[in-house]
């Protein structure tokens, strides 16, 4: 199910997917003239809105925005979605069935939802699914599903190479020297109990330790799936973007999904001196520092999409 309405910037519509019990708030970036093709934009893994802004961290990196009307100017329509959560505009319809989306795979079912809404409105090929961080994941399980042959390609934005608490450990590793009780909080969670008592004294678990346990949940069921695996599953071809100053999720990780691909049509974009939300980043900047600048996002990875799908062939759908 979705809804159309006027979006506040020219060329911008707004609609909505109903989901699971959860309507979920989208925006269209369309060109003037034909569409040189047609991109869907998954958000990562915080509660994110439709232009890549966190309000309830008060972190507003708008990248999500930034890309869809570099692409749009590029002659390309775009779709990008909010992630559930609070301040995302997302709203709960019916409690019963949104208890599903603490279910990763249900993540899949919403991207799904924006594929058939964007196929729906815009005609035109190549068809590109662009999952940012964690959203990488989602596309990559996406184009290797049910709807693989209405995908021309993959973008993977600053995707994981490593299951989710992998990536949680790597960041705290940055910052913290002794990670014993992270070690014994995650080994608890993925049994399925409560994290212990001492984690929540320990500024590297606090936040796993005052999480609900639904969000145990959800982490648990993105924890099972191998990002590698999923990319090396998908058939069309893949592009991989990757910033050098990444601090989320660092180069090397880029470098384990392309290895995984094997032979299949793989190129990586990887550009020296961008963040996770690709700002032009200063070397050093510590990792939160980093996450809260509101510049706006490089063109150079919008360019980047744009050459590659140039050079999609006509049915790049499989590589067999």
């Amino acid at each position: 199910m979705s809804n159309f309405s006027a979006g506040a910037v020219p060329g911008e519509q707004d609609a909505d997917v109903t989901v699971a019990g959860v309507k979920i708030a989208c925006r269209f970036s369309l060109p003037d003239g034909d569409a040189a093709g047609a991109v869907l934009i998954v958000p990562g893994s915080l509660f994110s809105d439709v232009d890549g802004n966190y309000p309830s961290m008060n972190m507003r990196p708008h990248a999500y925005a930034d890309l869809a009307r570099q692409l749009r100017a590029r002659g390309f329509a775009v779709l990008r979605m909010a992630k559930i959560g609070p301040g995302t505009g997302s709203q709960t319809i019916n409690a019963m069935l949104a208890a599903s989306h603490v279910d990763f795979q249900t993540r899949v079912a919403v991207a799904a939802a924006g594929l058939a809404l964007l196929r729906g409105r815009i005609g035109a090929r190549p068809v590109i699914v662009a999952g940012h961080s964690e959203g990488a994941v989602v596309t990559s399980l996406l184009a290797g599903g049910a709807t693989a042959k209405t995908i021309d390609g993959v973008v993977s934005l600053s995707g994981p190479a490593t299951p989710v608490f992998d990536v949680m450990r790597e960041q705290i590793a940055a910052m913290a020297p002794d990670l014993t009780v992270f070690d014994r909080t995650v080994a608890a969670i993925r049994a399925g109990g409560p994290p212990p008592a001492e984690a929540a004294r320990d500024p590297a678990t606090a936040m796993l330790a005052t999480m609900p346990a639904m969000g145990h949940a959800y982490l648990r069921s993105v924890d099972r799936v191998d990002p590698v695996a999923a990319l090396a599953k998908v058939r069309q071809p893949v592009l991989i973007v990757q910033g050098g100053r990444d601090t989320s999720v660092p180069a090397e990780h880029a470098d384990l999904l392309r290895a995984g691909r094997g032979g299949l049509p793989t190129e990586m974009a990887v550009f020296p001196t961008l963040n996770h939300f690709y700002k032009n980043t200063p070397p050093n900047l510590p990792p939160m520092q980093s996450m809260m600048l509101e510049t706006e996002s490089d063109a150079a990875v919008a360019d980047a999409i744009a050459s590659w799908t140039d050079r999609l062939t006509t049915d790049p759908r499989r590589a067999d």
